[in-house]
């Protein structure tokens, strides 16, 4: 039996991947319909090391260029930590400086997802978009981390 047009598209729509884990769809910005949709529930700046090299963006925005490092976060799991590095006025670099692991459940997740949340950060322009499924507390401490980094560059995307 053949699956329908209609299911096919469906299913791509969702973001349905053949590995189990996928990035929820939806962008957050109040009209998201897409699956596994979470709001940020904000972020706790930190004590997160910051080197800028003093530029801004053009534009009503002042958006500061350079490497901002997002505070540690702590998951039953361990720590996460992202670095967000802005040229331009753009995100061009998103990097977990830690991420969970140590055990083989952690380590196995956190290797497929930490490149989807990354990915997901400079594509989007922002880290208010879905949970990744079978990783939602890697998934909000990424967030979490990153948003304080966004911060603290004035970025809002």
């Amino acid at each position: 039996m053949r699956p329908t047009a209609t299911f096919v598209t469906g299913m791509a729509t969702m973001g349905v991947l053949a590995g189990g884990i996928v990035l929820g769809t939806g962008i957050l910005d109040g009209t998201a319909t897409g699956q596994n949709s979470a709001s940020n529930s904000g972020s706790t700046p930190g004590n997160g090391s910051v080197g800028n090299s003093g530029s801004t963006a053009g534009g009503s925005t002042a958006v500061t260029d350079g490497t901002f490092d997002g505070p540690v976060v702590q998951t039953v799991y361990g720590p996460m930590q992202v670095e967000i590095v802005i040229k331009g006025g753009i995100i061009t670099t998103a990097t977990a400086l830690q991420h969970p692991g140590g055990d083989g459940t952690s380590d196995q997740i956190n290797a497929q997802v930490v490149p989807i949340l990354t990915k997901a950060t400079t594509d989007y322009q922002t880290v208010q978009f879905g949970n990744v499924s079978r990783a939602t507390i890697s998934t909000g401490a990424y967030k979490q981390s990153a948003q304080a980094a966004l911060d603290q560059a004035g970025f809002t995307g």
